[in-house]
């Protein structure tokens, strides 16, 4: 509370004391006060076109543009727009080599994506430290990713391809006054490029490292009177960066594609229709993730290396009694094994990974908008049917053996609804809103355990102890929810904002669980034994608001302050329960609803004749009964699969600052600094340690993926030439230490880490071509985006690695 205070008087005195400065300063026409007319009997003369294409050209290469967003269902300036956003344009897009939803986090501070299960699977998306840990298909977190304003609710659907892009926005902080769909912690919004009514032409092509090739295209333009139309498609294939000892494969590559079609259709001036339809499908080998031993190795022989993992010499297994665990020092050095006593492999970027099935993600959807202006007041109709369904052949073990696999199969499909009113009557204006989501999601998960248990401890050894596990559930969501938002000018250069929404919300989940458990020797199994099912149900309801003051010192210089609530309902733990029926019906009740108060204040500045823009937010985030996951482990030597628990920490808070600065020192370079600085702590939780039922405090600890220090730079220098222009770009990202569970485990946590990027560009033809050379983690950075402690009881750590340097050249060509 102490960093708000502080952080809140200084960007007052910072906001007061630029004021000041500009104010006393000669105006020049745009801060202070408006440009008058010119004089209506003045002729231009013959010379006043091209000097008002040379001065256009000017303020291009030394002021910064403006950025327009939607972010509050109508198009404004990004620095008019009383809370933190954050916005990235169609040209930021292609340069930061922007390829998936997931990518973004690179360029924002105070956001990050995580991906348990690798590509192609749902993210972790946490905003200022906000976020739900939970890998399970059924949980959506409390971040809303939304794609022209239709919520997606499968968390799977949320990890998708970035192509035709207008632009990407991230709003931070609770959500809901002006959205459908109630978000606790942020939002994300991919807005596409929409008709025109005249031709346009865009073909991207890229080749890169590892034998990635990327084509993306989109054309549009008017089809017959009053109907426009656009169709854009992306495809990407790639070998991939991992190498399989196995069969001497790469892996973690891609083959993927997706396409998008839309038409615009105006009847009348005052009535607009927009038909989406889009599909996509990932067909390729799942990501393999990086396996790191953490048991002592106590026979001669052990399987430290990925190619002779066969060769199990005489008088083995490894462990004659309980295995023991290898000390942290020992386990980050690679001397460990796991319990079939398959090491680390040597090579960050190795492994031998036995399973050989595709990853098969499928999704298609369709949505129609509508909107009617008859008058001043505004309507919009939002209709949206989206399908989405996956087929995961998780290696969990990442390894060589049958130590443990998992399938995630999942398919979901949802409906929405909004209808918004909206009017503006100059000091007024306001929006009115109704939602409606119903989304019926299964899921089919079976696994197996130690199932080459008889291999390494003898034959019949494994009888009673390998399984078949079959995990099923379903879950029906049905949402409804009224929302409006009004900003009225109380003065010329004081507004105040005013916003509500009540929510109603229901979830009916139903999930059964068998097990079949090797009784003749490997590959025997017995039928499979129903061990318990349960159908239960939830059902919440609750209002929220919003309420924000915004000071315009000048034109360019803004000052506000804010605070919301938000609220996220009740969820189920939709993964592997307890094999025991008492346990499982525990976990099985759904989590409590979490509430968040949320604060900010800050100021956004545009100064010098619009050569820097300086934004900064200091926020504070309240949080009662946050959604927490945690996994829980049997307790050294036991047997089993871990416990994924879901539940509510009573007490939690995050703070911290959001800072964005943007120059134009000089004509042609443009500077960009994004810093993010955050504390997130779990303030009270109590829960088990392992299965044996012992307890431990969590207070105090950080939240999953929320580094305290997050920082983004891009210096971007364009060199004019007669025949084109040279464009120079260099960018790197920065995060400090960040833990992966709610444990604050240190076997799990990824210590600070820089990623730098290059890239040179060539522009001719008036821009209409473009030849690019990029480089990707420039110093071949080797660092996790994700990872889970195995320990108990199979001895491994499973670790999503980042992706390596890659070299690559581009092709673009937009007409």
């Amino acid at each position: 509370m102490k960093k708000l205070i502080a952080g809140c008087c200084a960007l007052m005195v910072l906001a007061v004391g630029v004021a000041n400065a500009q104010a006393t300063a000669p105006p020049d026409g745009t801060e202070v006060q408006a440009t008058p007319p010119a004089p209506a009997a003045a002729a231009p003369s013959a010379a006043t076109p091209g000097k008002a294409a040379a001065k256009a050209a000017s303020d291009k290469d030394t002021k910064l543009e403006e950025v327009l967003v939607t972010a509050q269902k109508r198009s404004q300036n990004v620095q008019n727009i009383p809370i933190t956003i954050q916005a990235l344009t169609a040209k930021d897009i292609n340069q930061l080599g922007i390829k998936s939803s997931t990518d973004i986090a690179q360029a924002i501070p105070n956001i990050d994506i995580a991906l348990p299960s690798g590509a192609g699977s749902q993210p972790i998306i946490t905003i200022r430290g906000i976020g739900v840990n939970d890998f399970d298909t059924n949980n959506a977190g409390p971040n809303g990713v939304y794609v022209d304003e239709v919520y997606l609710s499968a968390p799977g659907s949320q990890t998708f391809q970035v192509f035709d892009l207008d632009r990407i926005e991230v709003l931070k902080g609770p959500q809901g006054t002006l959205y459908g769909r109630n978000t606790s912690g942020g939002a994300i919004n991919f807005i596409t490029a929409k008709p025109t009514d005249t031709f346009t032409a865009d073909i991207h092509a890229g080749y890169s490292s590892y034998d990635t090739f990327s084509l993306e295209g989109a054309v549009g333009g008017p089809l017959a009177p009053g109907l426009d139309g656009r169709f854009a498609l992306v495809k990407n294939n790639s070998d991939g960066y991992m190498t399989n000892a196995l069969t001497g494969n790469h892996e973690n590559g891609a083959n993927d594609f997706a396409t998008r079609g839309l038409l615009l259709y105006k009847p009348t001036s005052d009535l607009t229709l927009l038909f989406n339809v889009h599909g996509g499908q990932v067909n390729t080998r799942p990501t393999e993730y990086r396996h790191v031993g953490v048991f002592q190795p106590s026979a001669p022989g052990t399987q430290n290396d990925p190619v002779q993992y066969n060769n199990v010499p005489p008088g083995y297994p490894a462990y004659a009694g309980t295995p023991v665990q290898c000390s942290q020092a020992q386990i980050s050095a690679g001397g460990c094994v796991d319990l079939f006593g398959y090491g680390t492999p040597q090579g960050f970027y190795n492994g031998s990974f036995d399973r050989q099935q595709n990853l098969v993600v499928n999704s298609i959807g369709s949505n129609l908008r509508v909107d009617y202006k008859p008058g001043s007041v505004s309507f919009t109709s939002i209709t949206a049917f989206e399908h989405f369904d996956k087929f995961h052949p998780e290696n969990t073990d990442a390894g060589p053996n049958r130590l443990l696999d998992i399938d995630f199969g999942v398919n979901s499909n949802s409906f929405t609804q909004e209808f918004r009113a909206a009017q503006d009557l100059g000091k007024l204006h306001w929006v009115l809103g109704i939602y409606n989501l119903d989304e019926w999601l299964s899921q089919d998960q079976p696994a197996g355990e130690l199932l080459d248990f008889d291999t390494f401890y003898g034959a019949g050894a494994g009888n009673g102890v390998a399984a078949m596990l079959l995990d099923n559930s379903k879950q029906i969501t049905t949402s409804g929810a009224i929302f409006g938002q009004a900003d009225y000018a109380l003065t010329e250069k004081l507004k105040l904002t005013l916003g509500g929404r009540f929510t109603d919300e229901s979830k009916k989940f139903k999930t059964a669980d068998s097990e079949a458990v090797q009784n003749n020797g490997i590959n025997n199994f017995g039928p499979y034994t129903p061990l318990w099912s349960f159908d239960k149900s939830s059902y919440n309801s609750a209002a929220s608001w919003r309420a924000a003051l915004d000071y315009s010192f000048t034109k360019r210089i803004l000052a506000y302050a804010s605070a919301a609530s938000g609220f996220k309902s009740a969820d189920f733990n939709g993964g592997f329960l307890s094999t025991n029926p008492v346990e499982a019906n525990v976990q099985s009740n759904p989590v409590s609803p979490e509430k968040v108060l949320a604060y900010e204040i800050g100021v956004k500045s545009e100064l010098f004749d619009r050569r820097l823009l300086f934004n900064a937010a200091v926020f504070y985030n309240d949080y009662r009964d946050m959604q927490v996951f945690t996994q829980i482990n049997p307790v050294a030597g036991g047997t089993g699969l871990p416990l994924l628990i879901l539940t509510n920490a009573p007490k939690a808070h995050t703070d911290g600052i959001d800072l964005q600065m943007v120059a134009k020192p000089i004509r042609y370079l443009t500077a960009t600094v994004n810093l993010g600085l955050l504390e997130a702590k779990i303030d009270q939780l109590t829960s088990i340690i392992n299965t044996s039922g012992t307890t431990q405090s969590y207070a105090g600890n950080t939240l999953p993926l929320a580094p305290r220090t997050s920082l983004s730079g891009i210096l971007d220098y364009r060199i004019p030439f007669e025949t084109g222009t040279l464009d120079l770009q260099a960018n790197a990202n920065y995060r400090t230490k960040q833990y992966f569970d709610t444990t604050d485990d240190p076997l799990i946590t990824q210590r600070s880490y820089w990623l730098e990027n290059a890239r040179v560009g060539y522009s001719f033809d008036q821009g209409i071509w473009e030849v690019a050379a990029f480089v990707h983690n420039l110093s071949n950075q080797k660092y996790l985006s994700d990872a889970f402690d195995e320990s108990n009881p199979f001895g491994f750590i499973e670790e999503v690695v980042g992706t390596p340097r890659s070299v690559g050249v581009q092709l673009n060509y937009s007409f």
